[in-house]
């Protein structure tokens, strides 16, 4: 990463052999539970965890949460500072706190974020109108809590924020540097749900190699190993693969 950290452009610098090569061939380093720099240790657990671990939080709550913060926190920096480090496929968890009166939507690693999901893909947003050849993949999954009229709220205020920029998945199945570039776009949108199937500027699920190693090395011959074996899901899409991501 460290070189990396100097060249937030790091798309626009690639050599011109590899503008036609599409994001499929390209290795994507990513950020898994991108978000988790920001979890508010004072939150409810979501839904999803264990009655018995509710219960756990509840009578020992001054022992457990410093726990719960201390496993759930996978990064340390904000995402304009991982953006401009380079990172480039954002695993975002999202989800509606159980009885919020409001419509607002937060990440999600076992507790929620402080900020909201919004305010935070605005920052986003912000910060490519600033680097106009960069590409990011946003991953949104998980969608706890989220009913049908919060997911159409949500993807409508995702497509007002980002707009042109948005890559549609009907229209290209295989995207390139060049292709992106020349059509204005610069976000391809995977919302891990039933509801992109009407909304052509969203991408389904998108396969990636998760390392989940300590050490550098360790995550190297991690992705070697996978490089051997094939890219995710190259048998079975259409599309002859998809995008990767090496985890930080």
């Amino acid at each position: 990463m460290s070189k990396m950290s100097c060249s937030p452009d790091w798309m626009s610098s690639l050599p011109e052999e590899l503008w036609d090569t599409p994001l499929t061939e390209l290795a994507i380093p990513g950020s898994h539970d991108a978000m988790s720099y920001c979890l508010d240790i004072n939150s409810p657990l979501v839904p999803s965890e264990s009655d018995c671990f509710r219960i756990l939080d509840g009578l020992f709550y001054c022992f457990t949460r410093p726990t719960i913060f201390k496993w759930a926190t996978t990064q340390d920096k904000s995402i304009e500072e991982q953006l401009s480090m380079g990172i480039r496929y954002f695993d975002l968890r999202v989800a509606h706190k159980l009885k919020d009166p409001s419509s607002d939507l937060y990440f999600t690693h076992i507790i929620y974020t402080h900020l909201t999901v919004l305010e935070t893909l605005s920052s986003v947003a912000l910060w490519l109108n600033s680097h106009p050849k960069e590409v990011v993949i946003l991953a949104c999954s998980h969608f706890e809590g989220i009913s049908d009229e919060l997911h159409q709220s949500f993807i409508f205020s995702l497509k007002k924020m980002f707009g042109s920029k948005l890559c549609p998945h009907e229209v290209c199945v295989a995207p390139t540097l060049r292709s992106l570039w020349a059509a204005g776009q610069q976000v391809i949108l995977s919302y891990d749900s039933q509801h992109p199937l009407r909304h052509p500027e969203l991408w389904p699920d998108i396969p990636y190699w998760w390392a989940n190693q300590h050490t550098a090395k360790e995550v190297i011959s991690y992705l070697d190993w996978n490089k051997e074996q094939g890219r995710p899901a190259c048998s079975s899409s259409p599309e002859g693969g998809s995008p990767m991501r090496a985890e930080r």
